[in-house]
This record gives structure tokens, sequence and C-alpha cells, in this order.
């Protein structure tokens, strides 16, 4: 890793009392960001990680739901939590959810596994339906960094289902 990540990185884990209040902000994208800032941290994983869950579990705003699921997914990569991909597979398995959470959860248990991909997730991921939330998925911070040719959540979703064969837009 590049010797100024690191020491980004560092400094973030150093100055994380400063950046929890951001957390409950009253604008959605501080709080997108905050999560996406906090999963570069390089230790106290468990209480970022809290931190995020209990966010989480108040959050509104659909693209900061995404947000705070994919940061959460990021450190517990990191930290080799072994619980992750079941609360990821929980969350995009249940139906009751909000069609966001659910893909948000499904791109998170595929960046924590390396098992074949479910059936009812390929059908998840490739329902027209998911294609709706394009827009807010490129509101997203992991997400834009991914899609470098700015075709959106589908490019994504493909890449990450069928890595091997070239995307060709519709």
């Amino acid at each position: 890793m590049d010797w100024t990540i690191q020491a980004a990185r560092a400094a973030i884990t150093a100055d994380l009392h400063l950046l929890f209040p951001f957390l409950p902000n009253p604008d959605p994208e501080v709080r997108s960001a905050t999560a996406f800032v906090l999963a570069t941290a390089t230790g106290e994983m468990p209480r970022i990680s809290s931190a995020l869950h209990s966010r989480l579990a108040v959050e509104d705003d659909p693209a900061v739901r995404v947000s705070l699921i994919l940061a959460i997914a990021q450190l517990a990569r990191e930290d080799q939590d072994e619980h992750a991909p079941a609360w990821a597979r929980a969350l995009w398995s249940d139906a009751a959810q909000p069609l966001e959470t659910r893909v948000g959860a499904a791109l998170a248990w595929l960046c924590l596994v390396d098992d074949p991909v479910p059936d009812e997730l390929r059908t998840l991921l490739t329902d027209p339906c998911t294609d709706q939330l394009n827009e807010l998925f490129q509101q997203v911070p992991w997400l834009p960094p991914v899609d470098y040719y700015g075709s959106g959540l589908r490019r994504c979703i493909h890449e990450m289902l069928t890595p091997d064969v070239p995307w060709h837009s519709a």
C-alpha cells in the first residue's frame, strides 16, 4: 500500500472522535461521506462498526443506507469478521427490506465471500427493477470509482457476477 494512503488512514483513525458526530448530520451527503471515510480507518473497527450499525438502524435516506452497508462490509472484510457474510445475506434475502438495502447488501455479500452466487441473489441482482436504482447508487461513494466507465449499477453487477465476460452495454 502506498505510504501516503497508509498515513491518511492512520490520521483518520487517530481522529475518529472528530468524525462520529457527522453520522447523524442533517445532510445525507455528509452522512454518506462520513461512512465512506470511517470505512478507511485502520483501528478501532468494532467501535466504528457499532456506530455504523447504530446509524443504519435509524437511517431513512436510501443512498446513506447503502453507504452504511458497504462501509460495514468494508470494515468487516478488513477485520476478517466471520459474522459479516451472514449479516449481509440476512439483509439481501429479506424481502421486507427496501430494494436498495437488499441490493447494497447483495453487493456487500459478494465482496465478503468467494462462494458461488446463490440463484436467489442472482435473481435479485438481475431483476429489471434493480435498474431503477442506478441513479441512487451513483450517489454512493463506492460505486463511481468501481464503475469507471460511467455505465452504472448494471455494469457493476455484471462485473461482480461475471468478471470473465466482457461488458456489452445494451
